[in-house]
Order: C-alpha cells, then sequence, then structure tokens
C-alpha cells in the first residue's frame, strides 16, 4: 500500500563502511545476503505480498535492479531493492527525482517481515547495501527518509558507523507543487523536478 507522503529528505551515506556490524547480536548476526533472483519469487511470504508486489519484483528483476535478500535459517526475512542508474524516484511523493552522479547507488523499496521488526535487521541490511554498492564501484548511496524516519534512522545507522548526510529537504507545498531546499552544497543528488524542461 502506498503511503503518501508530504515532506522527505534526499540523504546520502558512504560506501566506505565496515563489511559487518560489530554489535550485531540474535537475528542481526545470524541473518546472511544473498542476491535475489526470479527463483527466490517464489520464496516471498505472499502473507505480505499481493500479485501487484510480485510482478513488480519480476519487473525490476527484468530491468537489471539487484535484489539482496537477507535470509536466517532459509527463511526470507528481510530484502532492499539496489541500482545505479541515473534517476531515482520516490514514488509516494509524486513527482519527487532526483538526479544521481555517477558514483552514487540507489537503495529504495527496503522490507523487513513485520514478525522481526526490531531485531536490528534493517540496521546491518543497509551496511550489506553500502558494501554490495561499493563492490559496484560507488562511493555512495542516496536514499529518502520521511521526515519522521530521519532522526531514529540516524541514530540506528550511526550504531553501526553509518553517517547519514541530508542534502535536501523535499516537500509538498499549499498549491500541490514540489518545492526543494538545499541543506548541503553537494550533487550526489540533485532533485530532477528542479531542471528546466523543454
Amino acid at each position: 500500500m502506498l503511503v503518501f507522503a508530504r515532506e522527505v529528505f534526499v540523504c546520502k551515506c558512504s560506501t566506505d563502511v565496515v563489511r559487518s556490524d560489530p554489535n550485531a547480536t540474535g537475528l542481526s548476526a545470524r541473518v546472511r545476503f544473498i542476491k535475489g533472483t526470479e527463483a527466490d519469487i517464489d520464496r516471498v511470504d505472499r502473507k505480505h505480498h499481493g500479485d501487484e508486489d510480485i510482478a513488480q519484483m519480476r519487473q525490476r528483476l527484468e530491468r537489471g535492479d539487484h535484489w539482496m535478500i537477507g535470509d536466517v535459517d532459509d527463511r526470507m526475512v528481510a530484502y532492499t531493492w539496489l541500482h545505479h542508474r541515473d534517476r531515482a524516484a520516490y514514488p509516494s511523493l509524486p513527482g519527487c527525482e532526483v538526479r544521481l552522479r555517477a558514483d552514487t547507488g540507489y537503495g529504495y523499496d527496503a522490507w523487513t517481515d513485520p514478525d522481526l521488526r526490531g531485531h536490528g535487521l534493517r540496521r546491518v541490511g543497509f551496511l550489506e547495501e553500502l558494501n554490495i554498492l561499493r563492490d559496484m564501484g560507488m562511493n555512495w548511496e542516496a536514499s529518502f527518509f520521511v521526515k519522521h524516519q530521519l532522526d531514529g534512522a540516524t541514530r540506528s545507522l550511526g550504531s553501526a558507523g553509518i553517517e547519514i548526510v541530508p542534502i535536501w529537504r523535499v516537500y509538498l507545498q499549499p498549491d500541490r507543487t514540489l518545492a526543494a531546499e538545499r541543506l548541503l552544497d553537494d550533487d550526489a543528488a540533485v532533485p530532477a523536478f528542479l531542471e528546466p524542461t523543454g
């Protein structure tokens, strides 16, 4: 289900990070990450994923996006999608699209099994994303964070040595058009909707 957002932060994180979270315990210490393939779609928990979700996963694999799956005892407990194309969009804020620099990848649509949230799986997963993107030759990962999630994510990811650097604040104005406030003079990700058209 798409949840509409009125304000998001475009952030970057360096891929110059450790290989694993030294503070991981329990499930977060046991999770192993694999690159998902078409065959893994049959493993997706249909209790949490409808036909539209499955069709979208197939489309993402067909266009070459990297499906990073977190497994614990052969159970898919989390996943994230990654790509390094030149644009990234935040569908919960229609029209919010950023242009990415060539050394910047994009992580999106992270999911954790609802029964297993709060065990640090997202934190170790984010660290793995950064390692995968570094192995692809990327120096940065761009991400969107909804305003109310940014502080918690900054604390949680910071405990694994990941620094979230907000670059832009993107928000919906009263006339329902998008606006952006530059927070840092950095071109890793630049709002595409600010670019002149035609």
